[in-house]
């Protein structure tokens, strides 16, 4: 069990799964420093329910710019470990064009990470491990995610980085992701810094957005692949992977645990892989059915299912974390949107 004068620095806190994986530190004991962008992150966290049982166990340090060579050398000072879930943000107001993906998107994410490891390396004897949000398409070509292979990918699979033109936001944001872990890994191995490094690879992540305010905000990320087709919209298609937040959450804290070795990445899929996005409607039917006849959920879109597959056992067992269904995933985010007005 760990003892709470442990601290942890914890970036991405106000984040959708940054926030969950915060209440999920702090209830297993730790101390966090919390690393936001501006003062209104802080206000946000602390207003919270889920936060103010651990108040007291919870410290706040101001990152404006993760991309700042320099950006977490104050942060990492006298912490044990690192939670790092913060992704670099544009600043501009509409998507950016293929020409510019590599620069707003690519470079920033390689650049983002670095600057936390070689922070923790120059700046943080103390530290022990580094626990980094990836992605499932950190460890594959991007055609493989709707090309239906059959081909299994588990928590050795790597690919190459590539460079653009991607041919599209989502290919360019895998790319971003494949990019920044081989360039950790790259790192660890010719650096050997005094501390070891764990990935959480997330499939799409579905549930409830404490965080979030208003239903727009709860479908703004990819909780939108679970509820947008009973909204009736049409979406898709998308692989067959999901995963509960509070699953990843809970996945971030166990990578911390010394007793697991480090250097290792590890698979959140739930289901096998067998996720199918319009059991959707079923499960909302199922559970909700007031809304369903009342017309909230209208269950006429839809979202084809790309079968993708991961063998994440290794996770499992390694990590001895059973996952939700994508049942108990879509009661979560739908129990949510019927709790909100607006």
């Amino acid at each position: 069990m760990t003892v709470a004068t442990e601290l942890v620095l914890l970036t991405g806190a106000t984040g959708f799964i940054g926030f969950r994986t915060l209440i999920e530190t702090l209830k297993a004991g730790y101390r966090v420093r919390a690393a936001v962008r501006n003062e209104g992150g802080i206000h946000k966290i602390k207003a919270a329910t889920s936060t103010r049982p651990y108040l007291s166990q919870l410290e706040f340090v101001l990152v404006p710019d993760i991309l700042k060579e320099d950006a977490y050398y104050q942060a990492v000072i006298g912490v044990d470990y690192v939670i790092h879930l913060a992704s670099p943000t544009t600043n501009q107001s509409t998507s950016p064009q293929e020409e510019n993906y590599d620069e707003v998107l690519v470079q920033p994410a390689v650049q983002g990470t670095l600057n936390m490891i070689k922070a923790a390396s120059s700046h943080s004897p103390t530290t022990k491990r580094l626990v980094i949000t990836a992605s499932i398409v950190s460890i594959i070509a991007w055609p493989e995610v709707f090309m239906e292979t059959g081909n299994v990918f588990n928590e050795q699979s790597r690919t190459e980085s590539v460079s653009g033109p991607f041919g599209g936001i989502f290919p360019a944001y895998a790319a971003s992701k494949v990019a920044a872990l081989n360039a950790t890994e790259e790192y660890v191995r010719e650096q050997k810094p005094h501390f070891d490094i764990n990935h959480i690879g997330p499939a799409f992540v579905i549930g409830k957005n404490e965080l979030a305010g208003t239903r727009a905000e709860i479908l703004a990320g990819t909780n939108r692949a679970a509820l947008g087709h009973i909204l009736g919209a049409d979406g898709g298609p998308t692989p067959s992977t999901s995963v509960f937040v509070d699953d990843v959450a809970k996945m971030h804290v166990l990578a911390l645990d010394l007793k697991t070795s480090g250097g290792q990445f590890f698979i959140a899929v739930s289901e096998n892989s067998n996720t199918r996005w319009d059991d959707s409607s079923d499960i909302v039917n199922k559970h909700f059915p007031k809304a369903v006849e009342g017309g909230i959920f209208i269950l006429h879109g839809k979202n084809p299912t790309k079968r993708l597959i991961f063998n994440n056992e290794y996770t499992k067992s390694t990590l001895r974390i059973e996952f939700a269904s994508f049942e108990e995933q879509v009661k979560s985010v739908a129990g949510q949107y019927l709790e909100l007005n607006s």
